[in-house]
């Protein structure tokens, strides 16, 4: 969802193909909660297209999209562990990765990763789950 610029439009679309009583399930790692700086944001956000929002917004888009949300559910520690192992994991093929993705590439990705990690274990970017039904 955190790739989705027209995020309303998407769960306007989601509720017409929906049958009653469905239930949708998606994640948004990309929830602001707490200060983050412009160069961090940065980091953040240069793998792909982000959206970044406050931790109400998905809840508001889901009702304003005529969803009721049955569940918000906090996955923050999950991607703070997951960002940190992907970055170590990387970290220790070093050679072979810069040899097949250029070094500014991998640079980059660990960038991302090292972001990712540090902003959500301090919980300043946070991941929700949101479960809701049609």
């Amino acid at each position: 969802m955190c790739h989705l610029p027209d995020r309303l439009e998407i769960l306007r679309e989601w509720h017409r193909v929906a049958a009653p009583g469905a239930r949708i399930l998606f994640t948004d790692p990309t929830v602001v909660t707490g200060l983050v700086t412009d160069s961090e944001l940065a980091d953040r956000s240069a793998v792909g297209i982000y959206v970044f929002s406050v931790e109400s917004v998905n809840e508001t888009l889901l009702a304003q999209a005529g969803f009721e949300t049955e569940r918000r559910e906090d996955l923050t520690e999950n991607m703070a562990a997951m960002a940190g192992r992907w970055h170590d994991a990387r970290e220790r093929f070093h050679d072979g990765l810069v040899a097949d993705e250029g070094a500014a590439t991998f640079e980059g990705i660990q960038r991302f990763l090292a972001a990712c990690h540090l902003l959500a274990h301090e919980r300043r970017l946070s991941r929700y789950a949101y479960l809701a039904r049609r």
